[in-house]
């Protein structure tokens, strides 16, 4: 008996505790929030049989567009395509492909959901299909008008302007008449949407309002609605139908005929909360969003409590106390956690715990009577917003999910939605339809015709720009291998001209250029030439080879170029510009030597030079070329154009050339076996670079009867002096 008598003592105390605090928060004056709390009595609920039976049509929901769209409030089809406005104040449009792109912002950049007073929270959407102009109604910036060609934006409704004396607050749906003036709503005149949860508990405060175009002023019709949400135009625009959220009920106002002005019940009694209303295509009736579904087994809490002002009072305020300290510390010591725990006290979506987990649409003709009805019972879904038969699915948005979601059209709004796909959808198919073959015949024509084309203007390129090709080229005198490069890539583009060249014009003026190449001093070279020839076998081998058949009299070829120089005597004139461009380059000493061998090898060397280039040591006889000897020069041109060769690949015979000066003047046996030997020296060039300048100095300073150094495939080798 101790141990009960205990117990009890405690739950009264407990009891006595709490009637305290009550008392104390219901009585005390002036705490927040300040509206009004009384007795609200409501229509029954519609019996939860025949055409309101239970169902799973919306069960087993695909989740669309995951993680990607957040909030999914409105839906709009507008061109094809899918409008939608997020939790994020972002308007977007999916295409039938699935591809998202952004469309407008109403608010201002924000770090999350939290911010949402930031953000802005776009939920109703209307658009002027005419004038290609998006009308959007902001939960906390007022209803803009958008023109989606230029994305501007202009204000037609302030949220900070008083209307009646009171302040519209949640601004949530909007119909568009064919006159551009506006039918709007807005919830509530005492919270924003971040304290929404705080509507269901206070008295109503919502509106529906008249926007005039013409004047840009706003007038109100209904007042006093408990949460006015959805609102549409009907199709002979004769009444406006509204869903008032809390009162569980669809009211119709008349805007023409007997009746204007007067409003009266269209739908009471629905079992769940009405969010949007969408017209049916067919014009047969309209669609009901509801936010949550309720039966007698899962009751809605507000809607017990909507007879209890005093419960409501005390819930409203304790709900306000227990926010208004972290809203405090929050302005004074700014945080995001504070700044979460704000926006989870009082909204929507702090009460998704104690509401029951079913929602569902309700299918309606102009007459109020429910048609048909389709309800998720598995959380797919969770709560509907709105609505709408999009890619032949029915797509469900909601205000809290990070998804879309799609089930199977049911056949009565198959049907309902059949005739807007048989109007313009169909027609802009079939202009798709029209437009793919033109399409597919456009680029076969195009690919049959570009060929041909091309051919001509190559063949119209191979002769015009013939000396236009020569004349840059002769501009730049000092051309190294880089250069030489750069001016490869560039001629290579148009491979065909020089050889065709070379078959119009005879090889006399073809020989000369590449000999000017050798003397990077002379102002006149044209380099290029023998480079083309080079560089063409490399990428398109054919091209060259042919054009050379052709031409057998002029052969174009480097290497029969240089057979057909070295046996006609007319060579020597450039072998004296080579000489003398040398002897302005090289040092006075190189000068000397030069001069010395000159009476010495231009008997030996021309027997040479009928043997080396048919074993093709083009390479070797560049060494051997240089300023000392006159009559060598012939060769030397077939070896300047391989080491212009080599210059592309290989630039390294070129510096050899210098050491091998005074090595020529020797008996013509030993130069006879250097050549033979050196044909693959150009292949591993680099080593030999390094000891050939090395010995260059050697020669000035030490007496000019040692013995020299010769680098071969093999190494270096010793031979005579000849001085």
């Amino acid at each position: 008996m101790g141990l009960f008598v205990c117990l009890l003592k405690f739950i009264l105390k407990i009891l006595i505790y709490f009637a305290v605090f009550v008392s104390v928060i219901l009585l005390i004056p002036n705490l927040p929030p300040y509206s009004k709390f009384t007795a609200i009595k409501l229509e029954p609920t519609q019996p939860r049989s025949g055409v309101l039976a239970p169902n799973a049509a919306l069960n087993n929901a695909d989740k669309l567009f995951t993680n990607k769209l957040i909030g999914p409030e409105s839906f709009l089809i507008y061109n094809g395509e899918l409008y939608t406005g997020l939790a994020t104040g972002e308007v977007v449009k999916i295409s039938p492909g699935g591809h998202i792109t952004f469309v407008t912002k109403i608010g201002q950049p924000c770090t999350g959901l939290s911010q949402e007073h930031i953000c802005g929270r776009p939920l109703g959407l209307e658009i002027d299909e005419k004038n290609n102009i998006l009308y959007v109604a902001d939960a906390y910036y007022g209803i803009w008008k958008v023109n989606l060609k230029n994305d501007k934006k202009q204000l037609l409704v302030l949220p900070n302007e008083a209307i009646d004396d009171r302040y519209p607050k949640i601004f949530n749906d909007i119909a568009l008449d064919k006159s551009g003036n506006l039918y709007w709503t807005h919830s509530s005149s005492d919270y924003d949407l971040k304290d929404g949860a705080m509507t269901p508990l206070s008295d109503p405060s919502g509106r529906l309002s008249f926007y005039n175009s013409k004047t840009n002023r706003s007038n109100v019709l209904v007042d006093d609605l408990w949460f006015p949400n959805g609102v549409v135009l009907s199709p002979d625009s004769q009444f406006v139908l509204v869903s008032e959220s809390n009162r569980y009920r669809l009211l119709k106002y008349y805007i023409n005929g007997p009746k204007k002005g007067k409003t009266e019940t269209f739908a009471a009694g629905l079992p769940g909360i009405p969010d949007n209303l969408k017209v049916l295509p067919d014009g047969s009736g309209v669609i009901v969003s509801l936010y949550v579904a309720f039966d007698d087994e899962n009751p809605l809490l507000s809607r017990t409590l909507a007879a209890t002002p005093l419960a409501r009072k005390f819930l409203a305020r304790l709900i306000r106390m227990i926010e208004i300290p972290f809203e405090f510390l929050n302005e004074q010591y700014p945080h995001v956690i504070l700044e979460e725990i704000v926006y989870k006290i009082g909204h929507f979506s702090s009460l998704s715990g104690i509401l029951p987990q079913s929602s569902g649409i309700l299918q309606l003709n102009w007459d109020g009577e429910i048609i048909a009805s389709y309800f998720n019972t598995d959380k797919s879904i969770g709560t509907v917003s709105d609505a709408i038969v999009y890619n032949d699915k029915l797509y469900i948005g909601s205000p809290h999910s990070s998804y879309i979601g799609s089930v199977p059209v049911p056949p009565l709004l198959k049907n309902a939605f059949s005739k807007a796909r048989t109007g313009a959808a169909a027609t802009n198919n079939a202009e798709v339809k029209r437009a793919q073959p033109k399409v597919e015949s456009a680029p076969t024509t195009k690919n049959v015709k570009k060929p041909e084309t091309e051919k001509v203007k190559v063949a119209e390129k191979i002769d015009v720009p013939k000396p236009a090709v020569q004349k840059p080229i002769a501009k730049q005198p000092n051309v190294g291998s880089q250069q030489i490069k750069k001016e490869s890539s560039k001629t290579e583009k148009v491979e065909v001209k020089p050889n065709k060249q070379e078959a119009v014009v005879k090889p006399k003026p073809v020989e000369t250029k590449p000999i000017k190449q050798e003397t990077a001093s002379v102002p006149k070279p044209v380099e290029t030439k023998p480079i083309k020839e080079e560089t063409k076998p490399k990428k398109v081998e054919t091209k060259p080879i042919k054009e050379e058949s052709k031409p057998k009299p002029v052969e174009t070829k480097p290497n029969k170029k240089e057979t057909e120089a070295k046996s006609k005597p007319a060579e020597s004139k450039p072998i004296k510009q080579e000489s003398l461009t040398k002897a302005k380059t090289v040092e006075p000493e190189s000068s000397k030597k030069e001069t010395k061998s000159v009476p010495v090898d231009p008997k030996s060397t021309a027997p040479k030079q009928q043997t080396v280039p048919q074993k093709g040591t083009d390479t070797v006889n560049s060494k051997s070329e240089p300023k000392p000897v006159q009559g060598k020069e012939t060769p030397s041109k077939k070896s300047k154009e391989s080491d212009i060769k080599q210059n592309v690949v290989q630039p390294e015979p070129v510096k050899a050339a210098k050491v091998e000066k005074p090595e020529v003047k020797p008996s013509q046996s030993k130069t006879d076996k250097i050549k033979v030997k050196t044909p693959t020296e150009p292949q591993k060039p680099v080593p030999d670079q390094i000891p050939v300048k090395e010995e260059i100095p050697s020669d000035r300073v030490q007496p000019a009867k040692e013995t020299l150094k010769v680098i071969k495939k093999n190494g270096p080798v010793e031979i005579p002096n000849p001085n």
